[in-house]
């Protein structure tokens, strides 16, 4: 399916789109320089060059953003091709340009550990991601997220440790590219947001910050156990925050996210100053993508209004 077939059978395409109401007017100060970017996920459900369900080129990604209504994108490393080349990165940032749509943040990891515990791996994992940072900065990315403590196979304090060595390098090396090295709570020891505010600490960049995700709390897997307050979660990490993964994946009929209170969950981050980017993740099954994914940014757009 190309880029006019997608938006021409989903059942929320351009007009729909212009129907809405704008409800961007009045939003709060707290909120006047927030943007809402869509990550990829939301609407290309496999990567590495493979075959999507919807038929979704990577590169007309951002023409189909566009039609819902976005002026940021986010990217990840898993939907581009496998190899990356120079012509890859030239045809995306036309496709940006034609589409009028700009980079947010490039969301990497599952490669390599920047906190493994064996200094080869950890030094592999930073070659791995210091590329998708040059990768980003061609692209024209405000930050670029990274994701350590998620395995718990060492006691936590070593892990620790390790993540504080590999983030500080690879948040240097951000710095000297122009970018943000942002760090997202993606389960384990990360969703712990004692464990994240020392490493924040630690590091202390100014460059280095959080991506808080709504849904990632798992702190134990077998039995799972997890982090049992979502919403002081971000609190706790909101003075580090810069970007939030907007998660969603069911609606009530009033237009309301059936699992997270988006307005509560909007208030708390008033106490993140230093926050930017809002992620549409739309991960449900149950409504076509194009729609849950407006369903989120309207959500958003009333909650930050109110």
């Amino acid at each position: 399916m190309n880029r006019k077939s997608f938006i021409k059978t989903s059942a929320l395409g351009v007009l729909a789109i212009n129907t809405f109401p704008d409800l961007t007017l009045g939003i709060k100060k707290s909120f006047s320089n927030l943007k809402i970017s869509i990550t990829p996920w939301s609407l290309m459900r496999t990567g590495f060059g493979g075959d999507d369900p919807q038929g979704i080129n990577v590169f007309d990604y951002p023409h189909i953003a566009k039609s819902l209504g976005f002026d940021f994108i986010d990217h990840e490393m898993f939907h581009f091709p496998p190899n990356l080349k120079e012509q890859d990165i030239e045809r995306m940032n036309l496709s940006m340009e034609k589409a009028a749509v700009k980079s947010a943040v490039m969301l990497t990891g599952g490669v390599g550990d920047i906190g493994d515990a064996d200094p080869l791996k950890r030094k592999q994992a930073l070659i791995t991601y210091k590329s998708w940072i040059d990768v980003a900065q061609k692209l024209g990315c405000k930050a670029l997220r990274n994701v350590c403590g998620e395995s718990i196979s060492i006691p936590h304090k070593e892990k620790l440790k390790h993540a504080i060595e590999g983030v500080n390098e690879l948040g240097d090396y951000a710095g000297s590219k122009g970018l943000d090295l942002l760090i997202e709570n993606h389960n384990g020891y990360s969703s712990d947001p004692e464990w994240m505010t020392t490493l924040m600490e630690s590091v202390n960049l100014k460059n280095v910050g959080i991506l808080g995700d709504f849904t990632n709390w798992t702190l134990e897997r077998n039995p799972d156990t997890f982090y049992p307050d979502p919403y002081k979660g971000i609190e706790l990490l909101s003075p580090y925050i810069r970007a939030v993964s907007a998660k969603s994946e069911n609606f009530f009929e009033d237009g309301e996210e059936t699992t997270i209170d988006y307005q509560r969950m909007f208030d708390v981050l008033k106490k993140a100053p230093q926050l930017e980017f809002a992620g549409v993740e739309y991960f449900g099954k149950e409504i076509p993508r194009s729609q849950g994914v407006v369903k989120t940014k309207m959500l958003i757009e009333k909650v930050i209004k109110n």
